[in-house]
C-alpha cells in the first residue's frame, strides 16, 4: 500500500524555473508548468521572456521562446520513475538593434555619413531529444523538485529586417564592411535544462 501510495503521488500539476535559461545567448527569466499524466510520462510547456543577450550585452534585445516537450519515464530500482526521456520542440523569436553607418553619396562622392538603426528579427525552430533525471525533495511530502538534462538536436534558423536590410554601402558600427547575410540554414542544437520546481 505505501509503495501505492508514494507512485500516486507522482501525477499531478507541477511548476518550475528553468535557471539555464539566464546564462543563454538569448537569456531572460523562464517558467513552466508540467503535468504528470502517469508515473512513466508527461507533459510541459516552458515559456521564456528574453529580455537581453549575453554575447553582445545588448539591453535592446527582446522577444520569446516557447518549449513544449513529452518525457518518457523508466521504472529504474523501486519504481522511482526518475530516469528520463524527453522529445522537445522549441520556437523562438527575438528581435535587436543594430547600428549602420550609412554613407551618402552624391555626383560620385561622399557627402556625409548617417548612424542609422536597424531592427533585425531572429526566428528559430528546433526539434530534439535530452535524457536526464527528475528527483522530488522537500521533506515528508516531497513537495519539491529538481530537474538536469541534456541532449542533442536540430535547429533551423532565419534572420531579416523588419523594415529592409541596410543598403550595401553601409557597414557595422565598430565592425568591418557589411556583407549581406540571410542568417538561414540548419545547425545543430544542443538543449540542456536545470529546473527547479513545486508539485501541486
Amino acid at each position: 500500500m505505501t509503495t501505492v501510495k508514494a507512485q500516486q503521488k507522482l501525477t499531478g500539476l507541477r511548476v518550475f524555473v528553468n535557471v539555464v535559461s539566464f546564462t543563454e545567448p538569448d537569456g531572460g527569466p523562464a517558467l513552466g508548468f508540467e503535468y504528470r499524466i502517469k508515473n512513466n510520462i508527461s507533459a510541459a510547456l516552458e515559456g521564456q521572456w528574453i529580455l537581453y543577450n549575453m554575447n553582445k550585452y545588448d539591453r535592446e534585445n527582446y522577444g520569446f521562446r516557447i518549449t513544449p516537450d513529452v518525457k518518457f519515464f523508466f521504472p529504474g530500482r523501486h519504481q522511482h520513475y526518475k530516469w528520463f526521456f524527453a522529445a522537445q520542440a522549441l520556437y523562438k523569436q527575438v528581435n535587436n538593434y543594430e547600428n549602420y553607418i550609412v554613407p551618402h553619396i552624391e555626383d560620385g562622392s561622399q557627402v556625409y555619413e548617417e548612424l542609422v538603426k536597424y531592427e533585425q528579427q531572429k526566428q528559430v525552430f528546433a526539434l530534439g531529444g535530452r535524457f536526464g533525471f527528475q528527483s522530488n525533495f522537500g521533506g515528508k511530502n516531497e513537495k519539491f523538485f529538481f530537474e538536469a538534462s541534456v541532449g542533442v538536436g536540430l535547429k533551423w534558423k532565419w534572420k531579416h529586417y523588419t523594415q529592409g536590410p541596410p543598403p550595401e554601402t553601409a557597414y557595422k558600427e565598430g565592425n568591418d564592411w557589411f556583407h549581406v547575410d540571410d542568417g538561414g540554414g540548419a545547425l545543430p542544437d544542443i538543449p540542456f535544462k536545470v529546473r527547479f520546481g513545486y508539485r501541486f
